[in-house]
């Protein structure tokens, strides 16, 4: 029988061991593996959906069905999700945790209910426009609660079903693989843990530390041995993370201790808000600050050397319909530069900036609920209620685009120039729509982003250099280039709704380098020019 998170009511003892380790190896590609990767692109492939595609909006508005006209300088584009893979048995696995290195994003799954069940899935997203599954593994009788990468391995906290292992006694475990160039193997050891549940592991070059929910321990094994070296026991432990020489755990009940990492020697601890038990919660630290899911609470901010609490963030809803008000609670938070991202369930994603104190920006316009957030890069992978996964990429983050003498774009989330009139804008913007009226002429230079249509009229111009993200996936949306008007692009455009090019229409490619990429359907009037060096990806034009 599965056992989840518990609480215990009553204040936990710490103390601190030290032991060996009891790691349970296991043979490669033996019959009793329990990790069965399959290396299928094909196959894999059609987990990757374009399903709600296209850009996300920042909306400030809190009540339902209320949007702010505001434009903003965060151009957001959800390029894929990925679809939950199926156990043996055809069951729905639901994504709950994703690490990151390099070029790779691994995503952990696990069941619902009462069966161990769970996977991993190993990202691709080396081209920013279309994420692949390269990789994929089951994992027999075994929830994947987190992971995290170290040293050319990957570690799986979770917890496995004991009466198919008779060399466990209890549940929770840390599998060590090691990967060929980042890939999944089935060249791995399983460390058995005291605990129902790993809930959360962290490594560097020297060791992995791990923490075990209810009556849990926080575990200190080496690279390499897996051996044991310290344990000290804490209740309810939900998350973990290291912050250069310090190691920080929390526990829904009694908040953050923080420890050496050299001998998991407690240095000091501070009280959090008290959740509720079987949820799961994460941290993150931006300098000074840790930054703390708190259920129903929503965020709490704490300086990390003081525990002062400094910010309380309530969950800001806005959502309508019917819904369980226990389905709205923050889960995970995670810190990209200056960003805050939160995940509050049916609430969907807040997102914060980092200042003195941290300010709201808005909510990311995406379907379904959202239980679990991470950020790194260029990405923000968002775990749904479905039981998949949303890749969201963040435009112009890595890579800005140098435009002199432009100013940025401070105005209506939709823009529209007037006949004759000429705008030229720079940097990271994010519109609503556009409109060039006749003989008017827009330019911009960075990574823009239009959600609904952008419209040329009859002899108007729009010259871009950067990045183009327009429109949504199977919803209506267009970009128009009509009689006599001209779009110059000088970089990458990707429209996810319809292109329509009108008669004597003109569509130009300057210099080399450029792409194009359709999602939807190309209209062609008569006498419409294409010109200039380009790649078109989806092969439209």
């Amino acid at each position: 029988m599965k056992s989840r998170l518990s609480i215990v009511a009553i204040v936990a003892v710490l103390f601190f061991v030290s032991c060996s380790s009891s790691d349970d190896d296991n043979s490669n590609g033996s019959s009793n593996s329990i990790i069965d990767v399959n290396n299928s692109t094909t196959e894999l492939s059609k987990r990757i959906s374009l399903e709600n595609s296209g850009v996300v909006s920042i909306n400030k508005a809190t009540a339902v069905g209320k949007k702010l006209s505001e434009s903003n300088d965060f151009p957001l584009v959800q390029i894929a999700e990925v679809n939950a893979p199926k156990d043996e048995s055809g069951r729905q696995l639901q994504a709950n945790h994703v690490a990151v290195n390099d070029k790779f994003a691994y995503v952990a799954y696990t069941s619902q209910g009462e069966v161990y069940s769970g996977a991993v899935d190993v990202i691709d997203v080396s081209d920013p426009y279309k994420p692949k599954i390269i990789t994929s593994a089951l994992i027999k009788n075994t929830d994947i609660t987190s992971l995290t990468y170290a040293n050319g391995k990957l570690y799986l906290a979770g917890a496995t079903d004991v009466d198919k292992n008779p060399n466990l006694t209890s549940p929770s475990i840390v599998i060590v693989m090691q990967l060929n160039n980042g890939l999944l193997t089935e060249n791995y050891t399983i460390v058995p843990l005291e605990g129902q549940v790993t809930t959360d592991i962290v490594a560097n070059s020297n060791a992995f530390f791990s923490v075990t929910g209810d009556n849990g321990k926080v575990f200190k094994n080496t690279i390499g041995s897996n051996q044991l070296v310290a344990s000290v026991a804490q209740q309810d432990l939900r998350s973990v993370l290291l912050d250069q020489n310090e190691l920080f755990v929390l526990s829904g009940t009694k908040g953050i201790s923080v420890y050496k990492e050299s001998d998991a020697s407690l240095l000091r601890s501070f009280t959090t808000t008290v959740d509720v038990p079987e949820a799961k919660r994460t941290m993150d630290i931006y300098e000074q600050k840790i930054i703390v899911a708190e259920g129903f609470s929503g965020v709490g901010v704490y300086n990390k050397t003081t525990g002062q609490k400094l910010q309380t963030l309530p969950i800001v809803s806005g959502i309508g319909g019917v819904f369980d008000p226990n389905d709205v609670v923050t889960n995970a938070v995670s810190v990209n530069d200056e960003k805050t991202f939160v995940a509050n369930g049916a609430a969907g994603i807040s997102v914060y900036k980092i200042d003195d104190k941290l300010d709201w920006l808005g909510k990311m316009d995406i379907v379904g609920s959202s239980n679990y957030v991470k950020t790194k890069g260029d990405y923000i992978y968002v775990a749904s209620g479905k039981g998949g996964l949303k890749i969201i990429k963040m435009e112009g983050k890595s890579k800005p685009i140098a435009c002199a003498g432009y100013p940025t774009y401070t105005g209506n989330s939709n823009l529209i120039l007037n006949s004759n009139e000429k705008a030229s804008y720079s940097g990271s913007t994010a519109l609503a729509s556009i409109i060039v009226n006749s003989k008017a002429t827009l330019i911009h230079c960075g990574a823009l982003s239009v959600q609904n249509d952008l419209t040329l009229n009859s002899n108007g111009t729009f010259e871009m250099s950067g990045t183009l993200s327009q429109g949504r996936y199977g919803q209506n949306t267009r970009l128009t280039i009509n009689s006599n008007a001209e779009m110059k692009v000088s970089g990458a455009v990707v429209i996810y709704g319809d292109l329509v090019l009108n008669s004597n229409s003109n569509l130009t490619f300057v210099g080399s380098g450029s792409s194009i990429t359709i999602y939807g359907k190309v209209t062609k009037g008569s006498n419409v020019k294409i010109t200039g060096n380009f790649t078109d990806t989806e092969n439209k034009l």
